[in-house]
């Protein structure tokens, strides 16, 4: 089973980039906040990108770390502590990535997977959901008819994280909308290709700095080269894609419920009221108490899930478990931690506003915490 005892390596690599997350990162995140979803901010990027930690997943052979997603998931925790909002523009590009790491080519693999593990500040976006396509991703219509070895693509995109900032798009279509599973097929589609256009940019209630955009596709016309995966297998690609970034958006929410419940906990022993310590109010501390072991429990099962893809197991339930906990657990102890800072934590400019807004958004991307119900419920 599992061994909690990081290697030395881990722990000098835990080390430096929580150096990197504290410093670099955390000092920015009010500002990257505050000037909201109008303006992308390359600037933390470009950070994570000088240390080669912007896509860690990427493999050694292309330039990347080669990270297991144990590992990754320590680093992503530490991230969103500092930026929930950067934390999730990492795991877009990890998401993005993915489809080919799997099942890419190798001519796809040398080109895309390097601009990801370079020191030029890229990212990538993964296109699926649609304004009628949610949930139910069978049902998508963006259509690609082939035609003399060619592939014609239209439809629109929505909620697409580094949507118009991204280098290059793994973007799923279908074959025909009466095909569903079937006719599902995958893209990788470089920026800048004729009839690819950036839509309505998305304003939102949290992770503010994150890049959201409609992606409109008009005629995009491309070669077989640039289909991912053989035919019929989108589907199943889709779903371990969505599987391994489930464990990861798990970790997201264990670094944002972290750097609440800790905000909380250090208010409450300065805070005095009735002449001493707000945490001496036995109701605070049996709170504060509560929310550790969910934090926790939520980190344990991030950790599970992902040892159980580096191990090529089955991790499907686990991801599902870990993403549900994770975003559970944000939500809770950014609404606690508001409760413990009272007046104050309402406050614009205080971090737990911040971090309540943030944690909203946990239990609706990745798939609604409801679909993690029923994918656990379907493996039962």
């Amino acid at each position: 089973m599992a061994d909690f005892n990081l290697s030395p390596e881990q722990e000098q690599l835990l080390e430096e980039f929580r150096d990197i997350a504290l410093h670099k990162i955390a000092p920015m995140a009010a500002e990257l906040d505050e000037a909201g979803d109008g303006r992308f901010d390359f600037g933390p990027v470009r950070v994570l990108a000088e240390h080669n930690f912007l896509t860690p997943t990427i493999p050694c052979e292309y330039g990347g770390r080669g990270l297991d997603y144990f590992t990754t998931s320590l680093l992503l925790e530490e991230l969103a502590a500092a930026c929930a909002g950067v934390a999730t523009v990492v795991t877009a590009n990890i998401h993005a990535a993915s489809p080919i790491v799997l099942a890419g080519t190798g001519q796809q693999k040398k080109t895309y997977l390097p601009l990801l593990a370079s020191r030029k500040a890229h990212l990538a976006a993964l296109a699926l959901t649609e304004p009628e396509a949610g949930s139910d991703i069978a049902s998508i219509s963006t259509l690609a008819v082939k035609n003399n070895g060619f592939w014609n693509i239209s439809g629109t995109k929505e909620f697409v994280i580094n949507g118009g900032v991204a280098s290059f798009t793994t973007l799923f279509a279908t074959t025909g909308p009466d095909k569903k599973r079937s006719g599902m097929i995958a893209f990788v589609l470089p920026a800048g290709i004729p009839g690819l256009k950036e839509g309505a940019v998305r304003h939102k209630l949290g992770i503010r700095y994150v890049r959201t955009t409609q992606l409109v596709l008009d005629r995009v016309h491309v070669p077989d080269e640039m289909v991912i995966g053989s035919q019929g297998s989108a589907y199943l690609l889709l779903m371990q894609t969505f599987d391994r970034g489930r464990a990861l958006a798990g970790a997201v929410g264990v670094g944002l419920a972290r750097a609440a419940y800790e905000f909380a906990l250090e208010f409450s022993k300065k805070r005095h009221q009735f002449g001493r310590p707000v945490f001496d109010q036995q109701a605070v501390a049996f709170n504060l108490a509560d929310l550790l072991v969910k934090i926790e429990a939520a980190r344990l099962l991030v950790w599970k899930a992902c040892w159980l893809i580096d191990n090529d197991l089955d991790y499907t339930m686990l991801s599902s478990m870990a993403k549900l906990a994770g975003s559970s657990v944000a939500q809770e102890a950014a609404a606690a931690a508001m409760d413990i800072c009272g007046g104050r934590g309402y406050l614009k400019g205080c971090p737990v506003e911040k971090y309540l807004r943030d944690a909203r958004v946990m239990s609706l991307i990745e798939g609604t915490n409801n679909i993690q119900k029923a994918v656990i419920a379907s493996q039962l």
